[in-house]
């Protein structure tokens, strides 16, 4: 997890990054990829705001809370963004529910069985852990990432994505 801290109206403070990083590496958890965390930090006549700003799996989630005790405000945003963060995920998971790969057979042709897939949107980082948790020979999916039909399968020990493009 990658952050950037910003101080406005008060000195830079080790201990305050060293808190917040703490607190806000907690939320890692729950992102595929890599995650960046920009924190500022405001001081304004007698109150201490906290202002972050992540962005991870294409994603941006803010969270803002202003107290007296600039340790609070870190505490109370990134209870915040944990509320964000899950309520995202749990809402990707629902969308995603059901969605794994159905084949069915059909007739069987003269010398070769035909069988159709049901294609799924994925990203590709969710298709190579859904692929890694389902143990098949391959798996063909639609990469939202690419705008394209991929597929995974295992060379050796390694698991390898083919985009096709077309000649």
């Amino acid at each position: 997890m990658e952050f950037i801290f910003t101080f406005r109206g008060m000195e830079s403070s080790d201990a305050i990054k060293q808190y917040a990083e703490k607190k806000f590496s907690r939320l890692e958890k729950y992102f595929y990829g890599p995650v960046e965390a920009q924190v500022i930090f405001k001081r304004e006549k007698f109150r201490e705001i906290v202002e972050v700003n992540m962005l991870g799996d294409g994603e941006r989630i803010i969270a803002k809370e202003e107290t007296q005790d600039l340790y609070e405000a870190i505490d109370l945003a990134y209870e915040s963004l944990e509320k964000q963060v899950k309520k995202l995920k749990e809402k990707k998971k629902s969308f995603r529910k059901g969605r794994g790969a159905r084949v069915s057979e059909s007739a069987s042709e003269e010398g070769y069985l035909v069988k159709t897939v049901e294609v799924n949107p994925l990203s590709t980082q969710e298709a190579f852990k859904w692929f890694e948790n389902q143990k098949q020979g391959f798996f063909l999916f639609f990469n939202t990432d690419y705008d394209r039909i991929c597929l995974i399968y295992y060379e050796g020990d390694k698991p390898v994505m083919v985009i096709p493009e077309l000649g």
